[in-house]
């Protein structure tokens, strides 16, 4: 049996070059895998393979059959060796068998998988309205805007190359003795609005559909005037940026002149939290480790749209704020992240993590 067993070095580079550890590995599957995978694919079959795997582009091969340690393994065989010249190649690529170098390959002949819609994926409504999907098509421009009772905060993002082009925090404050009436915060909605940049599509937090206090005191008057508060200054905000767009006609519907169209969009607010790990339980804790970790890990602009790109500028501002300040300037930065990955990007890999938390 030993002399049907060679001593083979597992070749990462060229056929030329041999690299530890030794492995031994059956002579006759050895050349059946190196000499014999070629053979299976015509000409036009192998150049169609060929051509997808060696796209500049590595994450498009997660369209098709193949694992990600094995597309993480073939990413860094590539930087240092270059592309495939032939089908038999890959077996010089760590973690690439006879079986999962021919389930890719026939893969990519069946062409790539379908992405599956977001909505189906993770359980639950997570926008209302619903985002069409010739609005999500022809969006150039994301604006999200959070809104508390003592403060606004939004983050304006540039849809093409996934760049946030404003971040800012705007304070509330009150005058020392005075109740706000509705007109002051009408006064205060008109002045934040008129601040904010046009966009196509404007994202907020949906918000608790009762004014009760959370906790044990669900009736306590005070809590409930803030939440009141707060409310109106959202309906406000909304109706204001609602205004600026045009009304449409409609004809399908006799009698009837004109609608509103729907611009501001509102995302689940426990995403970001689950999706960045900023909700313990049931209690929010700060968001400013997560976004400095976060703003450490992003790089330029990605050309595929997998991470956003936020301008040294933006940065040095955000790490000058005071903790209340970055806390507020934070959730919206994740808010209008989860916004962009799952309903505009649909990135796979943040709803499949979603889904890993129970979302």
């Amino acid at each position: 049996m030993l002399q049907n067993l060679v001593h083979v070095c597992w070749r990462t580079h060229s056929p030329l070059n041999y690299c530890c550890p030794v492995t031994a590995v059956p002579l006759a599957l050895r050349r059946h895998y190196s000499e014999g995978i070629d053979s299976k694919y015509n000409d036009v079959e192998r150049e169609k393979i060929l051509q997808v795997i060696n796209d500049p582009d590595i994450t498009n091969l997660s369209s098709y059959e193949v694992s990600k340690a094995n597309i993480k393994n073939f990413s860094q065989w590539k930087s240092s060796n270059g592309k495939l010249k032939t089908l038999s190649d890959i077996e010089y690529v760590e973690g690439f068998s006879e079986k999962s170098a021919k389930k890719l390959f026939n893969s990519i002949l069946g062409g790539p998988n379908k992405p599956k819609k977001v909505a189906n994926k993770i359980k639950g409504q997570i926008l209302q309205p619903a985002l069409s999907e010739s609005v999500r098509k022809e969006c150039k421009s994301v604006l999200t805007v959070y809104i508390t009772v003592n403060s606004v905060s939004w983050t304006f993002i540039d849809r093409s190359n996934y760049e946030v082009k404003e971040w800012k925090y705007h304070s509330i404050d009150y005058p020392d003795g005075k109740k706000f009436q509705i007109t002051d915060i009408l006064d205060i909605a008109w002045r934040v609005t008129r601040q904010l940049p046009e966009a196509d599509i404007y994202v907020m937090k949906a918000e608790a559909t009762t004014l009760r206090a959370a906790g044990s005191d669900p009736n306590n008057p005070k809590v409930i005037a803030v939440n009141l508060q707060k409310a109106q200054m959202v309906a406000m905000i909304v109706a204001l940026i609602n205004s600026r767009s045009h009304t449409e006609d409609l004809e399908s519907e006799e009698g009837v002149e004109d609608a509103l169209k729907q611009r501001v969009y509102f995302l689940r607010p426990t995403l970001p939290y689950r999706l960045y790990g900023t909700l313990v339980g049931n209690e929010r804790v700060s968001t400013d480790q997560t976004v400095e970790i976060l703003l450490r890990e992003l790089g330029g602009i990605s050309p595929n749209q997998s991470h956003a790109y936020i301008p040294e500028p933006l940065q040095s501002m955000f790490r000058s704020q005071k903790d209340l300040q970055k806390d507020m300037l934070g959730h919206c930065l994740l808010l209008s992240l989860t916004f962009m990955d799952l309903c505009v990007y649909r990135n796979q890999e943040r709803v499949a993590k979603l889904n890993k938390r129970g979302d």
